[in-house]
């Protein structure tokens, strides 16, 4: 009986110890306190809290497709490269628990003409090493026609660099489908006052199908948000749209909410808890 009782004390012993990996260390002391903290951690820890993202949730299945970065959709220029210093470093937070969760972050032309800012967002991105997929870049307007050319080669650097690129508020205007004609997109989100207006039988259902069908036929993912009424929802799921995401799917996350958040089937579980409780 000593070999076993031997065996089981290894074993207890074992199961009871902290799972700690040794490449993880690096990454999670960025949002992690010690046993002694100070007051720079603290505010590290504080700056972490404060950050939202929001789910995009595939339609059928309510799987976690992506997260978006609600803090760049209304920040001030001198504010984008903090931002997107703060994304990476939560995305490799997340990486850091074997939770790899795409990141978006909604971008204006004028910040990607911007040289300061395109050559930070390509140093941070260079010196990140996460894995190509992760980290995604969503166009949210569109350039003026003097910026067209300009605007076209901060999208191909990014493209060069392994970014994924989402193009924001598609309505099917002649300047949408000249991007998505020139540009590899791996999503194109819908805006939602196209979705709202697509009542049964109307002309705006009908030119919302030839969107989704265009989209489709790119290869692309069609995307409908930010969704705020019930209605919303289910134009999406009777159209058969890839994905969506806003307050009425999904409630806005902190950065260790998300981690709780894979892509696991019991997310689909966790994922209705949460809307009910919101409702």
């Amino acid at each position: 009986m000593k070999p076993k009782s031997r065996l089981y004390s290894l074993v207890r012993n074992w199961s009871q110890k902290p799972q700690l990996s040794v490449k993880d260390v690096g990454l999670k002391q960025a949002y992690q306190l010690s046993d002694e903290p100070d007051q720079a951690q603290l505010e590290n820890w504080a700056k972490a809290q404060e950050l939202s993202f929001e789910l995009v949730l595939s339609t059928q299945e309510e799987y976690v497709q992506a997260v978006i970065m609600k803090a760049l959709s209304d920040c001030k220029t001198d504010d984008v490269l903090r931002l997107f210093n703060d994304g990476v470093r939560a995305a490799s937070y997340w990486y850091s628990f074997a939770k790899p969760t795409p990141l978006i972050f909604p971008m204006q032309t004028e910040w990607l003409l911007n040289p300061i800012i395109l050559n930070g967002i390509q140093n941070a991105l260079l010196n990140c090493h996460l894995p190509i997929g992760l980290i995604q870049i969503g166009l949210v307007d569109r350039a003026m026609p003097d910026q067209f050319i300009s605007a076209q080669s901060a999208l191909i650097k990014l493209q060069r660099m392994g970014i994924l690129l989402h193009l924001f508020n598609f309505q099917g205007e002649e300047q949408d489908c000249q991007l998505i004609h020139e540009h590899a997109f791996t999503h194109v989100h819908l805006t939602s006052h196209i979705v709202r207006q697509a009542i049964p039988g109307s002309l705006c259902e009908k030119k919302l199908i030839y969107l989704i069908k265009m989209i489709h036929e790119y290869g692309y993912k069609s995307v409908a948000g930010p969704l705020k009424l019930l209605h919303d929802k289910s134009v999406a799921k009777t159209h058969k749209i890839d994905c969506y995401y806003g307050p009425n799917v999904m409630p806005a996350m902190t950065l260790h909410q998300v981690i709780k958040l894979g892509r696991r089937p019991q997310q689909k579980t966790i994922a209705h808890s949460l809307i009910n409780k919101k409702s």
